[in-house]
């Protein structure tokens, strides 16, 4: 083969691979853009919509729901990509460690849901909210906790098989149901929280259905769980379990900091400003969409480079965004509303920190895709970070809103800290491996 036709037909394959990579890119862009376009909207109308105490009461339901997700997930859902490597065609591989995952995922669900039943109660006690909103915010958590489990397992394989049309044609379907549910519950001047968060659990027992039919064709899943593929999942997981247990915790510890020595009106605030979060929920997703299958299949040679290339647009536009509300923040106000328009100084914070934990999450993305999972991680992590939040709770008032923002933000910039450290130590065993 001549020089020339070599030359050729690498820029075929690159042409190709290159057209290839960009439909999907774009309609991750364009399905994840209006997706996102409806969950703000949906979040920022219950902000509107909601009086102080009942957007309280819905802010705290709704921290207790992601807690319980991540401590139910235990990791075993977001363990199937790195698993499953480059078998992505293997049906029944694929649906053993589906199978192994949910039977973890069954026996973990009692125990938190008999924990959330106990605490729940408690941390709405002190604010004397009715027994009846406590009840039925209860049920939302649970109900959503039940059936997020379909959501969780059957994605794994239309993202592996790149099928983000069906992803979002259905995503995308819920939230305008969504969206109508509580646009009638407006309408008849009877929304609230507890309302709205079954419209939530009503949203994800619909996409947990749909996503599992439309999986169907890409997983033979088995009667019973496999034994041995239980072991493995579980050999992958036991190292980052103390991690993933806290994390699920430091996720929503601002709620549930100011749940305890704030009042309701606080609760408020932050739960409206951590809504602004969602512009940043495309960056998130990305991480695990994009991200992670395509850093999990590169070989070491030009990984760093890679590396690279992939933080430097997320950097960019944090930074950007932290800019706009430090020197606009009325522009960030105009969504949120009057009720919330005093908080300048918490606004600039939590875009900080809203930015911070989606570095985080891109490089835990990165460091599981390449199995970058080591004992002494939890030590460091998770020490380091109650040595932080010691020190930070020790001289700060945790009573304010813009101080337990203060908080978090000093706890994610440590994280960040452990994160790269992880990347550290991969490339440099990588290196050795190597050599």
């Amino acid at each position: 083969m001549t020089l020339k036709s070599r030359f050729t037909s690498l820029s075929i394959i690159d042409k190709s691979t290159f057209k290839r990579w960009s439909g999907f890119i774009l309609t991750f862009l364009a399905g994840q853009s209006l997706l996102q376009i409806l969950q703000a909207l949906i979040g920022f109308i219950l902000i509107r919509w909601l009086s102080i105490e009942e957007y309280a009461q819905y802010s705290l339901a709704f921290a207790f729901q992601n807690t319980a997700q991540g401590l139910v997930e235990f990791g075993f859902s977001g363990a199937i990509i790195a698993l499953l490597g480059k078998r992505i065609h293997k049906k029944e591989v694929l649906g053993n460690y589906i199978k192994a995952g949910r039977f973890y995922r069954n026996r973990s669900f009692v125990i938190i849901g008999v924990a959330i039943v106990i605490l729940f109660p408690i941390l709405t006690a002190e604010h004397n909210w009715p027994l009846h909103v406590t009840i039925f915010l209860l049920l939302s958590i649970l109900s959503n906790l039940f059936f997020s489990g379909n959501v969780s397992y059957y994605s794994p394989p239309l993202k592996i098989h790149k099928q983000f049309k069906a992803i979002y044609r259905i995503s995308i379907g819920t939230q305008l149901l969504r969206f109508g549910m509580i646009g009638f519950f407006y309408i008849l001047n009877a929304l609230n929280a507890w309302l709205a968060a079954f419209s939530n659990s009503i949203m994800t027992v619909l996409n947990g259905y749909f996503f599992k039919r439309r999986s169907q064709e890409y997983v033979t899943e088995p009667k019973h769980s496999n034994p041995e593929v239980r072991k493995e999942m579980l050999d992958y997981i036991k190292p980052i379990i103390p991690g993933i247990l806290f994390a699920s915790i430091q996720a929503q510890v601002t709620i549930f900091i100011i749940s305890i020595f704030g009042n309701t009106e606080n609760i408020a605030e932050v739960g409206a400003l951590g809504r602004l979060g969602q512009l940043y929920t495309i960056l998130t997703l990305s991480a695990s969409t994009l991200v992670s299958p395509y850093f999990a299949r590169q070989n070491n040679k030009g990984l760093f480079g890679k590396y690279v290339l992939i933080l430097l647009p997320y950097f960019a536009i944090i930074s950007t965004a932290v800019f706009i509300g430090y020197t606009f923040p009325n522009l960030f106000f105009l969504i949120l509303g009057e009720k919330y328009d005093h908080l300048n100084a918490e606004l600039v914070i939590l875009l900080s920190l809203s930015g911070l934990n989606v570095l985080n999450g891109v490089l835990w993305a990165m460091n599981a895709s390449r199995k970058w999972i080591y004992n002494w991680m939890p030590i460091v992590s998770i020490s380091g970070t109650l040595l932080v939040q010691l020190i930070a709770a020790m001289t700060l008032n945790l009573s304010s809103t813009y101080n337990v923002l203060l908080f978090s933000l000093y706890t994610s910039i440590f994280v960040l800290f452990t994160r790269f450290l992880v990347s550290f130590v991969g490339f440099k065993k990588s290196l050795y491996a190597k050599s």
